[in-house]
């Protein structure tokens, strides 16, 4: 229940719901036409403004803030163990017969499986089943796992949050006498995942994946101001991972 309730919350705050509500409510203030001609200007200017590009790569460079690592970084660093951390599901996949791992969970999957052909390291794929859709998704990435890469892991799947992640498998990691992680999620989740594993106890090397802000950097400059659907998505992508950060600071 409330996962939904979040969800429906950043829905109606986030672009473009957030901008829809501004409309309704300039719509229904017609007869203050300074209030109305108000809101309706500000949803519009927001509407364009978050649909260039040059707006979602600037939003995720505040999250980016973790380089990718480099060859010596790992092959140094004391970590005991790689998490990697589930991002959704791909349900009722017509291609698969049933469910499997997102875009994002497959993305931060096959980084994780190439850390752990560079350092040996076991894998914690760490996910549940938020909406009890039947698996969970750290399950859906064990099954990737074992039949396109044949390779067994650890998994962690009673968690719905970032910061339920964190502290299952911190648990599970105590057991096993480990302290130190490579985590392993999308470069623009990293900043909040980072602070709660470590808040949970853990010691984390940063181990970031698929970086926003250097999509596109080769096409013309021009186009990074023509609004464009994926922009609007990516800036909204960038406002719940700032806004998820903001709520993490205040409750955890």
């Amino acid at each position: 229940m409330e996962i939904l309730i979040t969800r429906g919350i950043e829905a109606w705050l986030l672009p473009p719901g957030g901008l829809l509500l501004l409309i309704a409510l300039g719509l229904i203030l017609l007869r203050h036409r300074r209030s109305a001609v108000a809101l309706l200007l500000i949803a519009l200017i927001s509407l364009a403004v978050f649909s260039l590009p040059v707006t979602g790569k600037a939003l995720m460079r505040q999250l980016e803030i973790y380089p990718a690592l480099a060859a010596q970084d790992f092959r140094r660093a004391p970590a005991q163990a790689i998490v990697v951390l589930a991002g959704g599901r791909y349900a009722d996949a017509p291609e698969y017969g049933g469910d499997t791992v997102s875009t994002y969970s497959l993305e931060r999957l096959r980084y994780g499986v190439w850390l752990h052909k560079q350092t040996g390291l076991p894998l914690l794929l760490t996910g549940g089943d938020p909406f009890n859709e039947g698996s969970s998704e750290a399950s859906l990435m064990r099954k990737v796992l074992l039949e396109d890469y044949h390779i067994e892991a650890w998994t962690e799947d009673a968690s719905t949050t970032t910061a339920g992640n964190a502290f299952l498998s911190k648990h599970l990691l105590e057991e096993k006498n480990i302290d130190t992680v490579y985590l392993v999620t999308s470069a623009w989740h990293m900043r909040r995942a980072v602070r709660i594993f470590e808040q949970a106890g853990l010691r984390v090397i940063p181990a970031p994946t698929h970086f926003l802000s250097l999509e596109n950097t080769r096409v013309p400059p021009l186009l990074n101001w023509l609004p464009q659907a994926h922009a609007l998505e990516k800036s909204n992508l960038a406002l719940h991972e700032l806004l998820g950060d903001v709520w993490y600071r205040l409750r955890y």
